[in-house]
């Protein structure tokens, strides 16, 4: 039995051996020398020290910056960063930095920190805006809660060569670390201040816009329905951020409202009727006849159907994105609301955006106004229509 044992664990070092020499028999040696990591060495603590954006340092340092982004267990994030010259146009120096409340610099440097890493390489590769958030929150916001509170966004994008943040172009001079990116800015950023609510009434040029929501809404309030639009234009924890295609008074007009009163008769042309399943088995609630005019202007979106994510369509979105005419938002399921899609579809004309919407024979509109910035999402102004169905 021992001789036995014995051959068995000789046969097995001979085997060892011998797979040991064919191994070293199949090594090729190497070609060349060894390719040097080009790549970023530091980490992106390390990099914002050496550079000399001296403003941004001195407020990080006031606000304890570096406990903040430990306690947020932030392991690589990104820096959106002005310049020294960026913030004297704003009026803030380092001497003015010493006597700024903490508070007010906490919001200002919060604004321009991103929880979570997006490189120059793949900024490029972008088609389009990527949502992320920044570390300014707030809870003073009607629905919003410590535990679930509203976070502030920047959408970041790349469009002609250039850095895009929320539809504006930069100068695109990203610093990388091995953990994360600068971005050096020649602006301040600006945090929004208000709702789309408050913009558009305190605008008389979309009186008749705000009118008609109105009308619609008491409608669907008096026939025991939920959707009120004047509700989405509000920050509120139930809705997500949305894209809103605003048309002026003249819109309106252009597309033979000439009165509120002509509204109030569109808008009675028939009843909302009750809800029901269609042949698909899909959940449809029946829309006013004011309401069907101006859904695709607000992408269908009402408080029947809610947004479940932040759909916020940037200038660059609609000229650079290709697949966005016809994008499917959501796709339904049978006993619940339907699928739903961007009935618009965008041209890029001399520089100016043409909106059209799907099946009609009128012609596109243009954008007027642009990437106008709130807190509950992006508004685009049309002048000259409506994008009637």
């Amino acid at each position: 039995m021992m001789k036995r044992q014995y051959f068995i664990y000789t046969f097995a070092l001979f085997l060892l051996f011998l797979s040991a020499c064919r191994l070293e028999d199949a090594q090729v040696a190497p070609v060349g020398k060894p390719l040097e990591y080009a790549g970023p060495t530091r980490k992106i603590r390390e990099l914002l020290d050496s550079t000399n954006l001296t403003v941004y340092k001195a407020i990080w340092k006031k606000v304890n910056m570096d406990s903040v982004i430990a306690e947020g267990y932030w392991q690589a994030y990104t820096l959106l960063a002005p310049t020294d010259e960026s913030f004297a146009k704003a009026g803030i120096t380092v001497d003015k930095v010493k006597d700024m409340p903490v508070a007010d610099l906490d919001t200002l440097l919060f604004y321009h920190v991103l929880d979570s890493w997006m490189s120059g390489d793949q900024l490029k590769k972008l088609t389009g805006s990527n949502n992320m958030r920044s570390l300014l929150r707030r809870t003073d916001l009607p629905g919003f809660y410590s535990n679930d509170p509203y976070i502030y966004a920047q959408y970041l994008g790349y469009h002609d060569g250039k850095l895009m943040i929320n539809g504006k172009p930069y100068a695109l001079k990203p610093l990388e670390a091995i953990n994360g990116t600068i971005y050096i800015l020649d602006a301040v950023l600006n945090k929004p201040e208000q709702d789309m609510y408050d913009y558009l009434l305190d605008k008389p040029e979309f009186s008749y816009l705000m009118e008609a929501f109105r009308i619609s809404d008491s409608i669907y309030q008096s026939a025991w329905k939920q959707p009120q639009m004047l509700k989405l234009l509000k920050t509120t924890s139930e809705n997500k951020s949305i894209t809103l295609f605003a048309p002026t008074n003249r819109a309106f007009q252009q597309s033979g409202f000439n009165t509120v009163d002509d509204l109030r008769q569109r808008a009675l042309r028939y009843e909302v009727g009750y809800s029901y399943y269609n042949d698909d088995m899909y959940y449809v609630s029946p829309t006013t006849s004011l309401d069907s005019v101006l859904s695709a202007n607000h992408l269908d979106f009402n408080s029947a159907m809610r947004v479940n994510y932040p759909l916020v369509l940037f200038s660059n979105d609609l000229t650079d994105n290709a697949t966005l005419p016809g994008f499917q938002i959501r796709p339904g399921s049978q006993y619940h609301e339907g699928p739903q899609f961007v009935r618009l579809s965008f041209t890029n004309n001399a520089g100016s955006i043409m909106v059209k919407q799907f099946n009609t024979s009128l012609p596109a509109r243009k954008l007027v106004t642009t990437d106008l910035l709130f807190r509950n999402g992006v508004i685009h102004v049309i002048d000259d229509g409506l994008f009637m169905p």
